[in-house]
């Protein structure tokens, strides 16, 4: 029972330190492919302030970047239209699944998720692939009511 017991704990150990790695690696491939965001969103993820407005909104504690990823994947992916409900938000989202292979789309997803006072699960280069086929019919920029609308399906 203790030979059992010691093999879990050990299995479980060499996972979570294959999760870590993961992870981590994932972070610095994202942490790159930001350098592209930044220009609208800043390096500190709150948006780049031009006056009184923004060129992008800020990455901050956001729903679509916190809660189910295929939501935010889709935004990277698809790039956003101009909500014309909020003036205080200058630009549009470019369509980045072109610039994008699976491995720097969950870097970038992981980072953002995972910075800027972020908290939320890693995105795999499978996951990725999976996100890029399920969207694969989009054409256009999404507006803000499909994003809301993907954050919901789970």
């Amino acid at each position: 029972m203790k030979y059992l017991a010691l093999s879990l704990l050990a299995a479980s150990a060499v996972t979570a330190s294959a999760d870590d790695a993961q992870k981590a690696k994932l972070m610095e491939v994202g942490k790159t492919a930001f350098a592209t965001c930044m220009a609208c969103h800043g390096p500190d993820g709150t948006g780049l302030a031009i006056g009184d407005k923004k060129m992008a909104p800020s990455l901050v504690g956001s729903k679509v970047v916190t809660s189910e990823p295929a939501a935010f994947a889709l935004a990277v992916l698809k790039g956003i239209q101009k909500d014309p409900a909020n003036a205080q938000i200058l630009g549009v989202m470019a369509p980045l699944e072109m610039a994008l292979d699976d491995e720097k789309l969950a870097g970038v997803l992981t980072y953002v998720r995972n910075s800027f006072s972020n908290t939320a699960s890693v995105v795999t280069p499978e996951d990725a692939k999976k996100f890029r086929e399920q969207f694969k019919d989009i054409k256009a920029p999404v507006t803000r009511a499909q994003l809301e609308e993907a954050e919901k399906k789970k």
